[in-house]
């Protein structure tokens, strides 16, 4: 019984010693995010870029520090960086990527923890709670332009083959893509998903092609599954537009492995040559390359928590209390309760 009663004294002082920990931090100016990136694995390209936005975004900023840890663009790994961050006692958390976010927001919820999640388009009731906001996107508007936008070929379509990620994203995406079809008049004559990191769509291009579909529109995560999905579709001359109802090929980067080929993306205003030109400059500069979004969500987060880490209220209910967010990445606005939206409109390229 003694045994028992030092054990819990133990923990309660534990508790207590954490909190004063965190508290005298904020009070001393410092402030310490810690983000949870995707710095290798099939989504690494959005960890570096996320990362460099956030960098530059930091220059400015000297009582704000980052630690960085790497979630390999999977669950398991995305929990194991989040209790080492914990660890170190940050005073918020930052995550990418649904596969790693989602379940991360369930911890936090758990722990009553801030955290701040983005790259995750997730239904709104299984990301966002007491304890995380989303600034990104949200299901609707991922797939929206693809059947409102006056360019989208699907707004001539009567038949839609739909391929979309077998995971919390594609599912969300593709349950808001038939929606849609419902509600537009479209017939979904070949619907299939793919499991994450998949290399070969042989397979699914053949099935597309025989399914009579006037239009492919597909769900992905990462600049593999893009790629090859578009690559796929033209090899075996499928003969129909191809929509991405995600924002993956909005990268120029990914674009120049598709030189030649034609395609649809959803984007951000951040895309368009005439939008956040100081960022794009600056970027450009300092990594000798073009932002891609990632870069741009990147930048704004660090921009969104130094505006609200100051604050005399705690920082999830500073964020809370926003409405709108000007950002590189776009106009955000918050659509429900910690669930911050920034515009997408389609492009088509080459």
């Amino acid at each position: 019984m003694k045994k028992k009663i030092i054990w819990a004294i133990v923990l309660v002082v534990a508790i207590i010693l954490l909190v004063i920990t965190k508290t005298q931090s904020t009070k001393n100016g410092e402030f310490t995010v810690g983000a949870i990136l995707p710095m290798t694995g099939p989504a690494a390209i959005w960890g570096e870029t996320m990362k460099n936005g956030m960098q530059l975004a930091l220059e400015e900023k000297p009582d704000l520090k980052v630690l960085y840890e790497d979630s390999k663009s999977t669950a398991v790994d995305g929990i194991s960086a989040y209790n080492s961050l914990q660890n170190k006692n940050v005073n918020l958390t930052v995550s990418a990527l649904s596969i790693v976010s989602v379940p991360l927001s369930k911890i936090a919820l758990e722990r009553k923890e801030p955290l701040l999640v983005s790259l995750v388009a997730a239904k709104h009731d299984s990301i966002v709670n007491d304890y995380t906001t989303r600034y990104y996107t949200d299901p609707a508007n991922y797939s929206g332009p693809t059947f409102t936008d006056p360019i989208s070929p699907v707004l001539k379509s009567t038949k839609i083959a739909l391929l979309y990620r077998n995971d919390e994203l594609g599912n969300s995406v593709k349950d808001k893509i038939q929606e849609y079809s419902d509600k537009y008049g479209k017939k979904i004559v070949y619907s299939e998903s793919f499991l994450p990191a998949e290399k070969d769509y042989n397979t699914f291009m053949t099935k597309i092609k025989d399914s009579g579909a006037d239009v492919l529109v597909f769900v992905d995560s990462t600049p593999g599954e893009a790629v090859a999905i578009v690559k796929a579709a033209y090899q075996l001359k499928i003969g129909i537009p191809v929509v991405e109802s995600s924002v993956v090929l909005a990268d120029k980067d990914t674009q120049k492995q598709l030189e030649g080929m034609s395609f649809y993306t959803t984007a951000y205003g951040f895309s368009l040559p005439d939008r956040a030109l100081d960022f794009k400059a600056k970027y450009k500069s300092k990594f000798g390359k073009e932002p891609s979004l990632g870069a741009a969500f990147g930048y704004d987060i660090v921009n969104l928590v130094y505006k609200c880490k100051d604050s005399k209220e705690d920082i999830q209910k500073c964020l809370s209390n926003l409405q709108q967010i000007e950002g590189v990445a776009g106009s955000a606005t918050q659509v429900l309760p910690q669930d911050f939206v920034v515009q997408l409109h389609l492009e088509k390229v080459n």
